[in-house]
C-alpha cells in the first residue's frame, strides 16, 4: 500500500515536471516584428462585458498599445441597465486610437448571456479577422499579433491560447489557485479533445461564417467548447499557441476563486465528460497517494516515507520555479512574496491537490451553473432550462 502510494506520488510529480519542461522547450515568445503582421487587414475585437469592471481602463490601455492595432473594438452588453454600458459610454471617448462600438444584446433566454452578447456583436462584422477576448485579461503588447499572424500566413483558421493567472496581492488563496491553473496552462493540448479557450480566440472571417455561431452556441452555456467541437466537425485548422498565455489578474477571495474553478469543471463535465473523468481520476489519485504517505509517516514511522514526501515536494518546487520562469518569458514576472508562497504550497503536500479535487468533484453537479450575476438551470444535454438573474456584482465567480 505504502509502496503503491509512493510510486503514484513520485510518478505524478515527475510527470508535472516533465510536461512543464516540454512546454518550456517548445515555447517561442512572439516579437511583434513587422514581418509577422498582416499588413492592412482589418481586425475586429469582440468583448462581451458585464458589471462595473474595475480594471476596464487597464484592459483598454493594453488594447490601445498593441503592436498590431485593431480596426475596432465591439463591446457587447446585456442591457442599458448593465453597469458595463455606462462604463463604456464614459470611457469610450478617451481612446481615440480604438474605434469602440457598443452593442446592447438584450437579455438571453436560450443560451448564456455571454453567448448572446457574442452573437449580437458578430452579426454585422465583415472584417478579415475576428478576435474574441475576455474582459479580465491584460494582454501583452504582442498578444494580437501573435493571434493573427498564423491566420494571415494561412497556417490556421482558428488560433487560441489560454490564460496565465497572476495574483494581485500574493495572498495564499490567489497563489494557490494560480498554481493550479498554471499547471493546466502548461499541459499539452490534445487535438482529439477539441479544446479551445474563448478568452483569446482569433479566426478568419471565412471560419466565422463556417462555424455558424447561431447554430453552434445559440443554445449553449459557453462558447469555446462548442466552437471547438464544431471546428473539428467541419475540419477547420485550429492552432493553440503556447506563447498566447494572457495575463489574468486574480483576486484574493477564496470563495469566488473556488466558484470560478468549479464552474470550469461544470462546463467540462457537460461538454467533455471523458476529459472530466480523466482529470478527476488523476487529481484524486495524486491526492490519495499523498494522504496515504502522510498517514504512514504519522502512524507508521517509516523513514522512507519521509524521503518520498521530500522528493515529491522537491519535484513540485522545481516545477513551480520552472513555471515562474515561463511566466517571465511571457512578460509576467511574479514578485518575491508570490514566488515564496508558491514554493511553500508545494512543501505543504496536500492543499494543491485537495482544493483542485474539490472543484472537480463539485463540478459533477452540473446544475445550476453560477456565472457572474446569473444562475443557469441546465439539463443533462447542456441545454439551458431556466435563468435566474440577480443584481449585478463585480466578482470573478
Amino acid at each position: 500500500m505504502v509502496l503503491t502510494a509512493a510510486t503514484v506520488g513520485i510518478f505524478f510529480a515527475l510527470a508535472g515536471l516533465a510536461l512543464t519542461l516540454l512546454f518550456a522547450a517548445h515555447l517561442r515568445s512572439p516579437t511583434g516584428r513587422t514581418a509577422d503582421k498582416p499588413g492592412a487587414a482589418r481586425i475586429s475585437l469582440v468583448l462581451p462585458l458585464t458589471g462595473s469592471n474595475a480594471e476596464l481602463e487597464q484592459l483598454l490601455d493594453a488594447l490601445s498599445t498593441q503592436t498590431l492595432p485593431p480596426h475596432r473594438l465591439v463591446v457587447a452588453v446585456e442591457s442599458t441597465d448593465d453597469p458595463a454600458y455606462r462604463r463604456i459610454k464614459a470611457l469610450g471617448g478617451q481612446y481615440r486610437n480604438i474605434a469602440i462600438t457598443l452593442v446592447v444584446a438584450g437579455l438571453s433566454t436560450l443560451c448564456s448571456q455571454k453567448c448572446t452578447n457574442l452573437l449580437m456583436a458578430v452579426a454585422a462584422l465583415d472584417d478579415d479577422y475576428i478576435v474574441f477576448l475576455d474582459a479580465d485579461i491584460m494582454p501583452q503588447p504582442w498578444w494580437l499579433a501573435a493571434l493573427v499572424a498564423p491566420l494571415a500566413a494561412g497556417r490556421a483558421d482558428i488560433v487560441n491560447g489560454y490564460r496565465w493567472l497572476t495574483p494581485k496581492t500574493g495572498s495564499g488563496a490567489a497563489v494557490l489557485f494560480a498554481a493550479i491553473d498554471r499547471a493546466i496552462a502548461t499541459l499539452p493540448r490534445l487535438s482529439h479533445e477539441k479544446l479551445i479557450w474563448g478568452g483569446s480566440l482569433g479566426m478568419t472571417s471565412d471560419a466565422l461564417e463556417k462555424l455558424d455561431l447561431t447554430q453552434t452556441i445559440g443554445r449553449a452555456l459557453t462558447e469555446d467548447l462548442p466552437i471547438g467541437a464544431r471546428a473539428a466537425e467541419i475540419g477547420l485548422r485550429v492552432l493553440t499557441r503556447r506563447a498566447i498565455r494572457a495575463p489574468t489578474p486574480l483576486g484574493d477571495c477564496f470563495r469566488d476563486l473556488w466558484r470560478f474553478g468549479r464552474r470550469q469543471y461544470q462546463l467540462i463535465r457537460i461538454y467533455r465528460p471523458g476529459l472530466w473523468s480523466f482529470a478527476a481520476a488523476v487529481v484524486t489519485a495524486d491526492l490519495m497517494a499523498r494522504l496515504a504517505l502522510l498517514l504512514n509517516l504519522v502512524f507508521g514511522g517509516w523513514a522512507a516515507t519521509l524521503v518520498t514526501l521530500i522528493g515529491i515536494a522537491a519535484l513540485g518546487s522545481a516545477t513551480a520555479e520552472l513555471r515562474m520562469a515561463i511566466g517571465r518569458r511571457l512578460d509576467v514576472a511574479d514578485p518575491v512574496g508570490t514566488r515564496l508562497r508558491q514554493h511553500l504550497l508545494t512543501w505543504m503536500i496536500v492543499p494543491l491537490p485537495a482544493v483542485h479535487a474539490s472543484m472537480i468533484w463539485n463540478g459533477l453537479v452540473t446544475s445550476p451553473v453560477r456565472w457572474a450575476h446569473i444562475r443557469y438551470l441546465v439539463d443533462r444535454r447542456g441545454q439551458i432550462t431556466g435563468i435566474i438573474r440577480e443584481p449585478h456584482f463585480d466578482q470573478l465567480a
